[in-house]
C-alpha cells in the first residue's frame, strides 16, 4: 500500500454552504477495508462502525472519516492544506499497516464518558480559572466538546490546577478517559 494515487475534490459543506472552509474528499485507488480497525486502534477513532466500513476521528478541531476508498476532511483553508492534512495522515495509515501484526484491532467504537466521570477527575476546586463557575459545568463542557463534531476544540489547559504537580495522575487518567 502506497496511497500516492488518488482523486482530490474540495466542496463546501452541505449543512453551511456560506463557510469559507471547505471539505476535501481524497477518492483512493486503494482499499483500506481491511485496515480499518487497525486503525481504530492506532488512530483512537472516536466513532467506528465495522458493518459500514466507516471510522471517524476528530483531530484539531477537524472531522476525518476513512471509508474503503475515501477519506473526507472538513474544515480546510485550500487545496495545499488538504494535501498537507492528507499527507500526515497517510504517513500514520502506512505505520498502521507497517505495525499491523502489533495492533490488536478494534471493532468497537470509544465509550463516550459520562460528564460525571469527567468530574471525578477534575480536582473540584471550583476556582473559576476555566471559565466557568464550577468543576461540574466545565466538565459538562468537556462533555459538550467531546460529543460535538462541531468547531471547538476541546481544551483541557483551561482547568489550570489539573496541570499541577498534585494532579498529575488525574490528569493522565482524565486523558486516557477521553482518548487523548
Amino acid at each position: 500500500m502506497k496511497l500516492e494515487e488518488y482523486k482530490l475534490w474540495l466542496v463546501s459543506p452541505e449543512c453551511n454552504p456560506s463557510t469559507e472552509k471547505v471539505n476535501a474528499i481524497f477518492e483512493l485507488n486503494e482499499d483500506l477495508s481491511e485496515l480499518l480497525p487497525y486503525l481504530n486502534t492506532s488512530l483512537k477513532g472516536f466513532q467506528y462502525n465495522h458493518q459500514a466500513k466507516v471510522l471517524v476521528l476528530k483531530r484539531g478541531g477537524r472531522v476525518i472519516t476513512i471509508r474503503p476508498k475515501e477519506i473526507s476532511i472538513t474544515k480546510i483553508n485550500d487545496e495545499r492544506e488538504a494535501k498537507e492534512v492528507f499527507e500526515s495522515l497517510k504517513e500514520e495509515i502506512l505505520q498502521t499497516e507497517r505495525n499491523k501484526a502489533n495492533i490488536r484491532p478494534s471493532y468497537e467504537s470509544r465509550p463516550i464518558p459520562s460528564p460525571g466521570e469527567i468530574l471525578k477527575l477534575l480536582p473540584g476546586e471550583n476556582c473559576k480559572e476555566c471559565g466557568k463557575p464550577t468543576c461540574k459545568a466545565f466538565a459538562w463542557d468537556v462533555y459538550r466538546k467531546l460529543t460535538n463534531v462541531g468547531d471547538e476544540k476541546l481544551e483541557l489547559e483551561r482547568c489550570k490546577p489539573l496541570f499541577s504537580d498534585e494532579y498529575k495522575e488525574m490528569l493522565e487518567k482524565l486523558k486516557e478517559l477521553l482518548g487523548l
